[in-house]
C-alpha cells in the first residue's frame, strides 16, 4: 500500500460521510409540501461536488505527502463535510419549511463556501505546483465569489441567481475541466 492509498482511506471516509448526508437529506428537501427550489440546488450540487472531489484526488496521488499537506486536503474536505451538514441538518424531517431554513443557514453555509474556495485553491497549488493561470482557477475565483455574494445578502433573488449560475458553472466546468483527473496537473 502507498502512502497515497493509505491516505486516501481518510480521504474517503470524510467524502462518505458528506454524500450520506445529503444523500439522507434528498427525500425531504424535495418534499412537495417544504420544497424551496434554491435549496435543492444546492444539495444537488453539493452531492455533484462530492464526486468531483472524490475524482480529483486521485490527481493528487504523485504528490509529496507529509503531514501539512495532508491537513490542508483534509481541511478541504472537512469544508465539503460542513457544507453538507449546514445545508441538511442532522434532522432533516424535523424541517417545516425549506425556505426558512436556507436562510438561517445562508451565513453559516455561503462562509463555508468561501472556505471551500480557499482551499479548494491552495490544493492544487500546494500539492500538484498548478499554475496560477490554469483554467480551473476560474471555478476558483467564481466559488469565492459566490461565497461572498451569499454572505452578503438575503435578497431571495439573488440567491435565485446563485442556484443557476453555480448551477450552470458546475455543468461547464464538468465538461471541461474535471471529468479528467490528469487535467490538473497539466
Amino acid at each position: 500500500m502507498t502512502l497515497f492509498e493509505y491516505l486516501a482511506i481518510a480521504f474517503s471516509l470524510v467524502l462518505s460521510s458528506a454524500a450520506m448526508r445529503l444523500v439522507a437529506g434528498l427525500p425531504h428537501a424535495f418534499d412537495r409540501s417544504r420544497r424551496y427550489w434554491v435549496h435543492c440546488c444546492f444539495v444537488v450540487l453539493g452531492l455533484f461536488t462530492v464526486a468531483v472531489a472524490f475524482w480529483v484526488y486521485w490527481s493528487y496521488r504523485e504528490a509529496t505527502w507529509d503531514l501539512p499537506r495532508f491537513l490542508v486536503a483534509l481541511t478541504h474536505l472537512g469544508t465539503l463535510y460542513f457544507l453538507a451538514t449546514t445545508i441538511v441538518p442532522e434532522s432533516p424531517g424535523g424541517v417545516v419549511a425549506w425556505r426558512e431554513y436556507y436562510y438561517s443557514a445562508r451565513v453559516r453555509y455561503f462562509s463555508a463556501v468561501i472556505l471551500l474556495a480557499l482551499t479548494t485553491a491552495m490544493n492544487p497549488t500546494l500539492l500538484l505546483a498548478m499554475p496560477l493561470r490554469h483554467p480551473a482557477r476560474l471555478a476558483h475565483v467564481s466559488l469565492l465569489v459566490s461565497g461572498i455574494v451569499g454572505v452578503s445578502t438575503a435578497n431571495s433573488r439573488v440567491h435565485g441567481g446563485l442556484a443557476v449560475f453555480a448551477s450552470g458553472m458546475t455543468a461547464i466546468l464538468a465538461f471541461t475541466v474535471f471529468l479528467r483527473a490528469s487535467s490538473l496537473a497539466d
